[in-house]
């Protein structure tokens, strides 16, 4: 259970930071891209956890994007041939395929496959990724404006109006029996200073989203 959200939203926020500082790097070393996987695995886990603990509207987590699809070719990938993507997904024919965020979250959480995709600027621009339970079906590519938005936005906002509601339950004999309480809905608000399409375009040129010293 988590009590108070705004640590742990503060480590969200500092898992951004290292994966927007790497993308502006002009030497990478071997520590730098550790750096981001432990970002990226520890940042998905704490959005789990903050979902988990209703510290984040319930229908952050149904939010869909659009990502890149390589189906698998059939293969058998283990951890002795997973780096060799050519041989296991077809990228002659890419799809796109919307997924919510609770699944490309457990793909960080549960990664087998992991890849760091380039542009054409050799800058970082997003990831390849499945996980232990998807890596014989198919290999995705998420953007890294994608990640970034979804970090922020979870790490940035807090809620300022909820609403929650009893579940009922039914026992062995039909009786209907309170349940436990859940959050029906939930209103997450930002600093009037806060525009989140535009930090993040900053951020993708170098302009990397700086917190002030009154946010959570």
């Amino acid at each position: 259970m988590i009590n108070e959200s705004s640590y742990w939203k503060k480590e969200l926020y500092s898992s951004f930071l290292t994966i927007a500082k790497f993308r502006q790097l002009k030497v990478t070393k071997e520590q730098s891209f550790v750096n981001v996987e432990k970002a990226l695995m520890i940042g998905a886990f704490i959005i789990r956890k903050l979902d988990d603990a209703e510290k984040i509207p319930p229908n952050f987590l149904e939010r869909k994007v659009t990502l890149d699809f390589s189906r698998s070719k059939g293969t058998i990938v283990d951890h002795m041939n997973w780096h060799k993507l050519d041989n296991h997904y077809d990228f002659d024919k890419i799809v796109k395929i919307e997924k919510d965020w609770r699944f490309i979250i457990n793909q960080f959480i549960h990664s087998f496959t992991f890849f760091f995709s380039y542009d054409s600027a050799n800058k970082i621009d997003g990831f390849l990724i499945n996980s232990d339970k998807t890596k014989k079906e198919a290999l995705f590519f998420l953007p890294l404006e994608n990640l970034l938005t979804f970090f922020l936005t979870v790490s940035e906002g807090t809620i300022t109006s909820a609403s929650s509601y009893r579940q009922t339950i039914k026992d062995k004999n039909g009786i209907i029996k309170p349940g436990e309480m859940k959050l029906k809905n939930a209103t997450y608000s930002y600093s009037s200073r806060f525009d989140i399409e535009k930090e993040i375009t900053e951020t993708l040129k170098g302009n990397i989203y700086k917190r002030g010293s009154d946010e959570i």
